[in-house]
């Protein structure tokens, strides 16, 4: 998969505003690529020795920095700051409102690495770009399929065009749930493990059906039918009933998972047949899969049950009062 950059015109769009950047050098590009999503503190780069110094990382001088350098004689601060600009940052962002020793700036310009200046501290420069840079930087891709929320579960809807991913999603809608995506989902690994889905834009709120089209379920049901993002929980491949090669679970015992982007989610398999309504069995896998992440597995507490009759074999199956 190929590397994910961010340029640096783009952090300053969105980051902008939030961290009260400003702009301290002339002449400079903003289309330098960040391709590290950790956020560091220059440390020993400024002593010159700049080895481990990862590329494409942002580097933030705080109050510690500017007393160092602003305690060095103007050519010993230029050949500081110089070993760290020779490792081509990004972008150097000056924290807590300090100003750099005089000339430092300009050496910043004829060496074609921005400088942006703030008010904020260190910590919050490099927790608020770090978490941006996570989420630009995460791998992601784009997959075929309807992804809905229901029940507050991110349920991903997968099988062969024609299969009536969307009529289930406009059921779903139709019964209170919400759209995500439908068609093409753009999927994110997070940190942690987690995938997250969203629609392409600008598809969001449209679904298509077979013989009428595209539907705006934003206009015919409002904005309480959809959702901007959701985490992908399990994944729903809908399936002809005798098709080749493929094989039905009917007990549950059995914990079949898919893999995305290296993320690996429970994956199960439904059956097409004709009159089956899938909306309702979507409902319970929702249910069911919300029940197991509070302890409770069906499958499992049936399996205890049988094996505890087992043991029973051999008494006597009357009741002596009719009971409910």
């Amino acid at each position: 998969m190929e590397e994910k950059q961010v340029l640096t015109s783009s952090v300053f769009r969105d980051c902008g505003a939030g961290l009260g950047l400003k702009l301290l050098t002339e002449g400079c590009g903003l289309e330098v690529g960040v391709g590290q999503s950790e956020v560091a503190t220059p440390g020993l780069a400024l002593t010159g020795f700049d080895q481990g110094l990862p590329a494409g990382q942002m580097q933030v001088l705080g109050r510690a920095e500017g007393l160092y350098l602003a305690g060095l004689d103007e050519r010993a601060a230029a050949k500081a700051f110089g070993a760290l600009l020779a490792a081509k940052p990004p972008c150097v962002i000056v924290a807590q409102g300090i100003e750099l020793p005089s000339g430092l700036v300009d050496l910043a310009s004829q060496a074609r690495v921005p400088v942006f200046g703030t008010g904020q501290s260190p910590t919050e420069v490099i927790k608020y770009l770090s978490n941006y840079l996570q989420v630009e930087l995460a791998p992601e891709t784009s997959i075929n399929g309807t992804l809905v929320d229901v029940y507050g579960m991110g349920i991903l809807l997968r099988g062969r065009s024609g299969t009536g991913k969307s009529e289930c999603a406009l059921e779903l809608v139709r019964r209170g749930h919400r759209l995500v995506a439908d068609d093409l989902v753009r999927v994110v690994a997070g940190p942690g493990g987690t995938l997250t889905g969203r629609s392409v834009e600008p598809l969001q709120s449209y679904v298509e059906v077979r013989g009428i089209g595209l539907v705006d379920i934003g206009s015919i049901y409002g904005i309480r039918a959809l959702r901007r993002q959701k985490r992908i929980e399990i994944e729903v491949n809908l399936r002809e009933w005798g098709e080749e090669g493929v094989s039905f679970d009917r007990s549950g015992l059995e914990s079949k998972q898919s893999e995305i982007l290296g993320v690996k989610i429970p994956s199960m398999t439904v059956p097409l047949v004709a009159g089956k309504n899938i909306s309702v069995i979507i409902e319970v896998i929702a249910l069911s899969h919300i029940l197991e992440a509070y302890g409770y597995d069906a499958a499992e507490s049936l399996r205890q049950k049988l094996g505890e009759r087992l043991k029973r074999a051999g008494r006597t199956g009357f009741v002596p009062r009719d009971t409910e």
